[in-house]
């Protein structure tokens, strides 16, 4: 007695059609990732320049803002405002920086971003 054949269905395309699905997906989840860490580096780099303003403050407080934004020059961090929130008055250098940026994300459109950084360091006595 002959069994009678099963075909498989045609899967042809499949796969295909799948991947045209998720790709896009893909393809921010992966731009999203190395924005986020363009963003993150930025902020370490603004939290460095904020903390090598209250040391250059404690010496000359004119000097903090001016510092932070020299060495952020050269640095794509976006529009930087520096701060000065207290002098050697009080012992306590504090400086506060802030970037506003753009980010552009493909598939999402643009995102304005704000890091923040503050630093304080004690003034030589």
């Amino acid at each position: 007695m002959a069994r009678p054949s099963r075909r498989k269905p045609d899967d042809d395309g499949v796969v295909a059609v799948e991947f045209a699905l998720v790709l896009p997906l893909l393809i921010v989840l992966l731009f999203t990732i190395i924005l986020g860490g363009a963003v993150y580096l930025d902020q370490l780099q603004l939290q460095s320049a904020a903390r090598n303003a209250a040391r250059a403050g404690s010496v000359t407080p004119t000097g903090a803002c001016n510092a932070a934004t020299a060495e952020l020059a050269g640095n794509n961090v976006g529009s930087v405002s520096c701060e000065l929130l207290e002098n050697c008055s009080t012992g306590v250098v504090r400086v506060r920086l802030t970037a506003q940026q753009t980010v552009s994300l493909p598939l999402v459109g643009d995102r304005n971003v704000t890091l923040r950084a503050s630093s304080s360091y004690a003034c030589p006595r």
